[in-house]
């Protein structure tokens, strides 16, 4: 729908409304593009497949300085669904910088309600990556001190909250081996609870969810072939998966396999848990996928589909109905949040890609306005995952973290 109380007068460029109006204000940094923008262009427009859409040639009309203005504001809306996500005045605010250097924001985005804390993981340094956790009314951030039995959680990347508790995925290294770990927020103590099956190791947890139907619960996770190579060195022993643990039956099932999704990735469940979400990895051979191009076969492992799924989830807990909800334009579609209107939050090469619950998408938290206005290197990965905190997106770019405040609560407590 687009019924927008009023629109300015728009610029001297094609498809574009100089701005749009959340929560019924004007809010400059907000840039709303005709959505057949993204299906239908005038004839002499050229796109690439390594750059933003927003740097596509004949998107814009004018000069090349105002064109290089609206490509880089911070919130690309298609539908007013999406402008109105965002407080009157909202910007991306730069609530942390590393003062080291050192990154301690990239994956995961665990949004621990009740302490009104993010618990992130770091991108590696020296192939090791550890968890880090945001204050958010202080806005400091520390390293998590688990205090339980010397057990070190090593390269973590995805996780979730869920009864009390921090759900951790491990991918391990050539000493410590993969695992699902479980942390008390309050007391930092930890435990695994998953990490093998029928004596196998798995390969690499990635990313996990919990699900509730009635007094049943199940934790999904998603087992990723390319951490085992990459931290272990060596060939997995188990086919990549998808596989549900049910801790009142004791049990670890597969519930997905790689006929139906290759290399799965980031996992979610919409809020009543009745559909399940889950991202594909393209091959790290692919042009504008975000990882440089290399020789050896050997990791060759992706479906070459940046894609998200959903299935339909049963009353006992198993995923079915597979659908094909949406294609990632560059990169992987690798941050997968839910929100409570059951809106797909993805965060791929291009920003944070915000779709309808049918997959349409609405708009997007554009990447080259973290990576500034100089759009030197449109292959950079300004940012690749992030959290829904309430009425606050937190985005992660590495040495910083930004916030952007909402105009309403989109995620209330999941717990």
């Amino acid at each position: 729908m687009h019924c927008l109380a009023r629109r300015l007068q728009p610029f001297a460029f094609s498809f574009l409304a100089a701005s749009a109006l959340a929560a019924g204000l004007e809010n400059q940094n907000i840039l709303f593009l005709e959505p057949s923008s993204l299906y239908k262009l005038p004839v002499d427009f050229n796109g690439n497949s390594s750059q933003s859409f927003l740097q596509t040639d004949g998107l814009f009309k004018g000069t090349a300085r105002q064109a290089r203005f609206q490509m880089v504001k911070p919130f690309i809306a298609y539908d007013d669904e999406f402008a109105n996500l965002f407080a009157a005045d909202a910007t991306l605010e730069l609530i942390y910088n590393s003062s080291d250097g050192n990154p301690v924001s990239d994956e995961m985005g665990i949004w621990v309600w009740d302490h009104n804390q993010v618990w992130m993981s770091s991108a590696g340094v020296g192939n090791v990556s550890y968890t880090y956790i945001l204050d958010l009314n202080k806005h400091t951030v520390k390293p998590l001190d688990v205090s339980s039995n010397g057990i070190s959680i090593v390269n973590p990347n995805g996780g979730g909250y869920f009864n009390g508790k921090v759900y951790i995925a491990g991918t391990g290294n050539m000493s410590i081996p993969p695992a699902i770990y479980e942390v008390d927020p309050v007391t930092h103590e930890a435990q695994v609870v998953v990490d093998s099956y029928f004596g196998l190791r798995f390969n690499g947890p990635n990313d996990l969810t919990w699900a509730k139907r009635q007094d049943k619960s199940w934790l999904f996770f998603t087992d990723d072939p390319l951490s085992y190579y990459f931290n272990n060195g060596k060939y997995p022993t188990i086919p990549d998966a998808v596989w549900r643990w049910d801790p009142a039956e004791k049990t670890v099932l597969p519930v997905i396999d790689r006929t139906d999704i290759l290399v799965p990735n980031g996992i979610r469940v919409n809020k009543d848990s009745t559909k399940l979400y889950i991202t594909d990895t393209p091959s790290q051979l692919i042009p504008g996928s975000g990882f440089q191009e290399v020789s050896s076969m050997e990791l060759y492992y992706g479906s070459d589909s940046s894609s998200i799924y959903v299935f339909d989830l049963s009353e006992d807990g198993f995923p079915h109905n597979k659908r094909l909800l949406g294609i990632a334009q560059r990169g992987i579609p690798d941050g997968l949040h839910l929100d409570d209107a059951g809106r797909i939050w993805t965060g791929e090469q291009d920003g944070i890609v915000v779709r309808s619950p049918t997959g349409k998408v609405l708009g997007m938290i554009n990447a080259l306005a973290i990576q500034g206005e100089q759009v030197v290197d449109s292959n950079k990965m300004p940012l690749q995952n992030f959290a829904l905190a309430g009425y606050k997106i937190i985005i992660f770019a590495f040495t910083k973290i930004y916030q952007v405040q909402l105009s309403h609560t989109i995620v209330k407590n999941m717990t």
